[in-house]
């Protein structure tokens, strides 16, 4: 199989070099613009969110319709990285994705990530997190959905956006809910997963056990609700700056 096109998945350009970089995955129904209050680099390692196609400035190209269509996609952008290390961080339906992407690369005998960051998502191999996966798809109001998580992030939305909103988190519901966890199979990299003490849609007490039945996994507990690591805050720098060192 070839490797896809790898499109513009990098929102802000990759400076060349050989340092870490940390590749953020944005949750269901955003796009890359979500990370907007992330720094781009903490101690040396760069830190730059990913853009999928379909949202955002790649709003016109087709949208993955597996995470599999997802992976192949990323793993075009992931091998002009050649032997530079990297890692994911995935919050909440981003981190099956993650998870997707390193099977991906291991049965294409490709370099994988250092790390993958975990937040917000129990053990997947027990299924799918948080209310939304579980709503009626045709009878859910995906914008009153839409503007009241902009609301929890601070701000208000255009109609038209929020419109625009709804259709693409709806398509990610619906992909989300064709994911299995492949059985018997392990992450083939180290997972740290993130629970947030306030979180109201996935509580920590879902997230914080059983990942180590498919992955060499550590758990933090980080202060703050759901949507808290849009801030990068203090807990999250701190873990995020050493992720990706020999020694993280």
């Amino acid at each position: 199989m070839a490797i896809k096109k790898p499109g513009r998945w990098p929102f802000l350009p990759l400076p060349a070099g050989d340092g870490p970089v940390l590749l953020c995955l944005p949750y269901s129904g955003v796009g890359a613009s979500s990370y907007r209050n992330w720094p781009r680099d903490l101690d040396g390692t760069l830190i730059r969110a990913l853009q999928p196609p379909g949202r955002e400035n790649r709003f016109r190209e087709p949208r993955p319709a597996t995470h599999r269509e997802f992976s192949e996609s990323l793993t075009g952008f992931l091998t002009e990285l050649g032997d530079r290390p990297y890692g994911f961080f995935a919050h909440c339906g981003a981190v099956p994705y993650a998870l997707d992407t390193a099977f991906h690369l291991q049965d294409r005998g490709l370099p994988l990530p250092r790390r993958i960051i975990a937040s917000s998502w129990g053990p997947p191999d027990e299924g799918l997190y948080g209310p939304l996966n579980f709503v009626d798809l045709d009878r859910h109001d995906f914008v009153a959905e839409v503007r009241s998580m902009a609301r929890k992030m601070g701000g208000e939305i255009p109609p038209e956006m929020a419109a625009m909103g709804a259709e693409i988190l709806r398509h990610d519901q619906v992909v989300q809910r064709r994911y299995v966890y492949p059985a018997g199979r392990t992450v083939p990299v180290p997972v740290t997963v993130v629970g947030w003490s306030d979180d109201e849609i996935v509580p920590p007490d879902q997230v914080l056990h059983g990942w180590d039945r498919v992955a060499e996994s550590d758990y933090r507990t980080l202060t703050g609700t759901h949507f808290a690591f849009l801030d990068c805050p203090p807990g999250l720098r701190s873990l995020l700056a050493t992720a990706l060192t020999p020694a993280g």
